[in-house]
């Protein structure tokens, strides 16, 4: 499995998060809002740390 295969799968996670969570809401209170941004968020950020860790690899590779 590639990055950018990766990235897709949780691209598309987070899209399926979202489509669900607005199309058939558990609850509508403060603590059902928390757990879906905290999920979705939680996503991102397993994209950023995967971005920047090809970013990282690549300018060490070119340090070189």
């Amino acid at each position: 499995m590639t990055i950018e295969m990766l990235l897709r799968r949780l691209d598309e996670e987070q899209a399926r998060l979202a489509h669900e969570s607005l199309r058939q809401p558990q609850g509508r209170d403060a603590y059902e809002y928390g757990r879906v941004v905290g999920l979705y968020g939680g996503l991102q950020r397993a994209k950023d740390v995967l971005i920047d860790f090809v970013a990282e690899k690549d300018r060490k590779d070119f340090d070189l």
